[in-house]
């Protein structure tokens, strides 16, 4: 991104008091930080609609790789995007469930397309999250 710069903003009580909630689940503990992530994940849906921007992305899915098609159908989608994705980070869990880090660079419109298809296996998967963080340029 670059260098920190402090600045000043108001914010609505209850605006704030969702932020910290969320930012307690989520297990951070420095709320700019945590701003921080928040916008810069909007920022790349608006550099699409408006740039065509590029992103990095980390998409992370636990699955029980016992039901259904799940393992296989998340490994067709990453043949299917290769050119997007430059390493997939596999851990198992437990006997059953595994969690998948893709790491995934290009258009944002490509990238979220990527994000819609492994939206879309509905069995088995238990748990999926989306970090954009917008470049400059490819």
């Amino acid at each position: 991104m670059g260098r920190a710069r402090r600045v000043s903003l108001a914010l609505d009580e209850e605006l704030l008091r969702t932020i910290d909630g969320l930012m307690v689940k989520q297990g951070e503990i420095n709320r700019s930080r945590f701003i921080n992530s928040l916008l810069a994940n909007a920022l790349a849906g608006i550099m699409e609609e408006t740039t065509g921007g590029y992103v990095l992305s980390l998409v992370v899915l636990m699955y029980d790789h016992e039901l259904g098609d799940v393992e296989k159908n998340v490994t067709d989608l990453q043949h299917e995007f290769k050119d997007l994705i430059r390493v997939t980070t596999h851990i198992h869990v437990s006997d059953r469930d595994c969690v998948e880090v893709i790491h995934a660079m290009g258009e944002y419109g490509k990238v979220q397309e990527l994000v819609s298809r492994l939206s879309a296996i509905k069995k088995g998967i238990k748990f999926m999250r989306v970090i954009n963080i917008p470049l400059k340029t490819q």
